[in-house]
């Protein structure tokens, strides 16, 4: 679990599989057995502290509960004694060596809600206020000891949670419930799987919830989220600052234990459900990247869709979008999870000899976007892996998708498993030849590979459209503040002038219809009277939501003009 505070950039916080770190430690249970297992002269004999009996599951099952259960004020890995610890490790090392789970990332067993137990790092105490604590953290060989305020306090601290879904999103859900009103829920994105046991994550978002005033204590009209101080997004810009790792060494039904990249142990158990405040705000937390089609509702008889955002464009900004498509009868709608932090990776590309030439290539400047959509379609495909997809991309979304599917699906790959390829507003076409704006090129290269690599609608068996909306004519003459139609028509005139040489042209008021239109016979071309391009305007915080009024290719009378012939 992520720590309460960043103490620097070069430490991120601690989290339930310890502080992630760059380096990943190997996985070694030999190191476990350094404590010979053997019942020793001189030892305690109270219940729990004794020799451990019979090997079984059961009994080390029932001596670890034993030592948990039989320490006086233990809250989560606090305040265990050295001897205490040392039983633990070696309980540990024999549950590890008869785990019933031979490989737990692939066993059904894994995915589910749990509730921390203890944490503790066996052979040291680990205390905010110890100066070995801080050394060790200091020196990348301990977990921080920020993390004993949150999981060590009975007095601060109700309980500390964890949500595993490696089946649908691939996230964790960790919560920290201070009271019955005070919450604390931090996600981490799953990044890979290096061996049937571990699983690296990458901590992506955290937020304070407060069904009551944290002052008063008086009731809220609706509940106060306040975002986790710790920038994840940002700093996964420099590297592997926010990753982690847990490597499961024993699972049952009931019993969960995992090491962190940090040595420290986690030992879980399965609760029928989260908390019931910080379970309802996981919905409002979470992007709702994925949503399916609801049991009951109605019949979903569509392949699924991935959705494509536009530039800057977040998953909340395509929940409407999302929805009319559930109610449409998709089967599950899937947006590729992007930041706005993310698209700063571009920026060294802008150094780059390619870039000054015009000669980049998305595979290298838009990887963070490859990714996104790879991870999005290899969700559809697991929930729905005998159904083809649909894609839909959004303004540069559409061209970023056509080349996505160039480089990760061959032609035979994707008559398999692609059913259409739709895109909204998108500027496929570069500017006319005799056009000095031919030579300028917005993309620097990447709109002229994706023409030659991926030409207009090449596959044969899946269906192309390109979808351009007319709302807007360019113009920069009456410009007037007191008429917003006039600022409409000057920003139309901006964008249209360098796509395709005419600031005058109609279209959507980003993206001129000329532009949006693929050459290629074989795509089907809808042009609909009076959308505009976007719903939403990026901005550092949440996107600015524009009128209910307001017509884009997300509104229910645009869609009844394109989602029903373009999908299947």
């Amino acid at each position: 679990l992520a720590t309460l505070i960043h103490t620097n950039r070069r430490r991120p916080p601690a989290s339930l599989g310890g502080s992630p770190s760059a380096s990943l430690q190997p996985r070694s249970l030999t190191r476990l057995g350094h404590h010979p297992f053997v019942a020793r002269a001189g030892r305690p004999s109270r219940r729990g502290l004794g020799a451990v009996r019979a090997e079984s599951v059961e009994s080390l099952r029932t001596d670890l509960l034993g030592v948990l259960e039989d320490t006086p004020g233990i809250s989560r890995g606090q305040r265990l004694s050295m001897e205490e610890s040392t039983k633990l490790e070696e309980i540990i090392s024999r549950l590890s060596e008869m785990n019933p789970t031979t490989e737990p990332n692939s066993s059904p067993l894994l995915p589910g809600n749990y509730q921390l137990m203890c944490v503790f790092k066996p052979g040291a105490n680990v205390s905010f206020t110890d100066l070995n604590s801080w050394r060790r953290y200091l020196t990348g060989t301990g977990p921080s000891p920020v993390q004993s305020l949150v999981t060590g306090n009975t007095r601060q601290v109700n309980g500390v949670y964890q949500m595993l879904d490696i089946d649908g999103m691939e996230r964790f859900e960790n919560i920290v419930q201070f009271s019955d009103s005070t919450f604390l829920n931090l996600t981490a994105g799953i990044v890979d799987k290096p061996n049937p046991s571990l699983i690296r994550f990458r901590f992506e978002e955290g937020n304070f919830i407060f069904t009551r005033n944290p002052i008063d204590n008086s009731p809220l009209a609706s509940q106060l989220t306040i975002p986790y101080p710790v920038p994840f997004k940002l700093l996964s810009l420099f590297g592997d600052e926010t990753i982690g790792s847990l490597d499961t060494v024993y699972l049952d039904e009931g019993l969960r234990i995992a090491q962190g990249n940090k040595g420290s142990f986690f030992i879980f158990k399965r609760v029928e459900s989260l908390p019931t405040t910080a379970a309802e705000e996981k919905r409002y937390l979470d992007d709702r990247a994925d949503i399916e089609a609801p049991e009951g509702g109605v019949p979903a008889s569509k392949l699924p869709v991935v959705i494509c955002p536009a530039q800057f464009g977040v998953p909340p900004d395509y929940y409407s979008l999302q929805e009319a498509l559930i109610q449409r009868g998709h089967m599950g709608v899937y947006t590729a999870e992007l930041s706005r932090p993310e698209w700063l990776k571009i920026v060294p590309a802008t150094l780059t000899k390619d870039y000054w030439t015009g000669e980049l290539k998305p595979n290298t400047t838009l990887q963070f976007y490859y990714d996104a959509i790879t991870k999005a379609y290899q969700r559809a495909r697991k929930m729905h892996p005998e159904s083809k997809v649909n894609f839909v991309g959004h303004s540069i979304g559409g061209w970023i998708l056509r080349c996505w599917l160039k480089d990760h699906l061959t032609e035979e790959e994707q008559q398999k498993y692609v059913a259409s390829v739709t895109t909204l507003g998108t500027p496929h076409n570069p500017p006319p030849e005799n056009s000095i704006w031919k030579a300028f090129d917005q993309t620097r290269g990447l709109l002229k590979f994706v023409n030659e690599e991926a030409p207009g609608a090449y596959i044969d068996g899946v269906r192309y459209t390109c979808v351009v909306g007319n709302a807007t004519k360019g113009r920069v003459e009456g410009l007037s503040v007191s008429k917003p139609e006039t600022i409409e028509s000057a920003v139309a005139f901006v964008s249209y002038l360098p796509l395709c040489g005419n600031g005058e042209a109609e279209g959507d008021g980003i993206v001129p219809v000329e532009t949006a239109l693929m050459g290629d016979e074989r795509c089907n071309k809808i042009v609909i009277d009076g959308a505009k391009h976007s719903a939403f305007l990026p901005s550092p915080g949440p996107s600015i939501k524009l009128p209910d009024d307001w017509l884009w290719y997300g509104s229910e009378s645009c869609m009844d003009q394109w989602a029903n012939s373009a999908l299947l």
